[in-house]
């Protein structure tokens, strides 16, 4: 395995959301309290980025071949060339004082999306269903300060979800039969003294990559739940992960968020995007 390379020192307050696209071999993340959505093209290295009028936790592939992106309160579309943005759908039961987090899309297109209080205290975030069509809005499950990481396995049959602020990561079945979260368990629990669990990403095998946002490093977990591995990375905010192409390549996000100068200056490239090579 190589060391975690930067591939972009964006210096993003709170990198997230990082999704890899393997129709154009793109990866997309976000600064969602710097309000930007970014996508880098692999082959040739060319970025792209696009401001939001608010935060902005994560983003989807869209059928009408633009993008949808995770608002504050809203899901919205981004239309690449112009910059624009198109409401999609509004959640008005969302707690004002919340926001939108992070999210995934199953094989099916369904969205499942995650919320929080923006002031860490409260337990009013909760995991929302959206379907395709955008034709409902399901609270599949709520009482949670920070919503975070929803991953889906590869079949789209188990979901991942944690409470950030506990330590705790939870699964879900999903019945095929009525495309719901069901039998909800606890996964793993995480000692604060390792880290808080953020973005979340399962590989072909089941296995469970965690981010560890106060922690430094990513973590590997068997489908059983018993630890594989752990990657350190050069920041001490972790904050969300996926694999690329093949299970070969790592990318990892990071913040700068709570930093102060002497800690931001022994960690100059946090906030920016990471690739791990994990052959070897």
């Amino acid at each position: 395995m190589q060391d975690p390379q930067c591939i972009w020192p964006a210096m993003a307050q709170l990198g997230e959301g990082a999704r890899y696209d393997a129709t154009a071999d793109e990866v997309w993340w976000v600064d969602i309290l710097g309000q930007k959505i970014f996508c880098m093209a692999l082959s040739t290295g060319e970025q792209w980025t696009w401001d939001t009028p608010e935060t902005v936790g994560a983003t989807f592939p869209d059928d009408a071949g633009h993008v949808l992106a995770l608002f504050r309160h809203s899901l919205v579309r981004l239309d690449r060339a112009t910059g624009t943005f198109q409401q999609v759908l509004d959640f008005p039961g969302e707690p004002t004082g919340n926001r939108f987090n992070d999210g995934t899309i199953g094989p099916d297109g369904t969205l499942w999306l995650a919320s929080m209080d923006f002031d860490f205290t409260v337990p009013t975030g909760a995991v929302y269903r959206v379907p395709r069509d955008f034709a409902t809005v399901q609270i599949v499950d709520q009482g949670y300060i920070v919503a975070n990481g929803p991953a889906l396995s590869p079949d789209g049959r188990r979901m991942f979800v944690n409470e950030t602020m506990k330590g705790e990561i939870f699964v879900f079945d999903i019945d095929p039969t009525i495309d719901r979260a069901v039998n909800k368990r606890l996964f793993a629990t995480i000692p604060a003294d390792q880290g808080l669990p953020d973005g979340l990403h399962v590989d072909d095998a089941g296995g469970l990559w965690v981010a560890l946002v106060t922690g430094g490093k990513v973590r590997r977990y068997h489908a059983d739940g018993m630890i594989d591995r752990e990657i350190a990375l050069p920041s001490p905010t972790v904050t969300s992960v996926c694999l690329g192409k093949d299970a070969d390549t790592l990318f990892v996000t990071t913040g700068r968020i709570l930093m102060d100068e002497r800690t931001l200056a022994a960690h100059p490239l946090s906030g920016g995007l990471f690739r791990i090579d994990l052959r070897g």
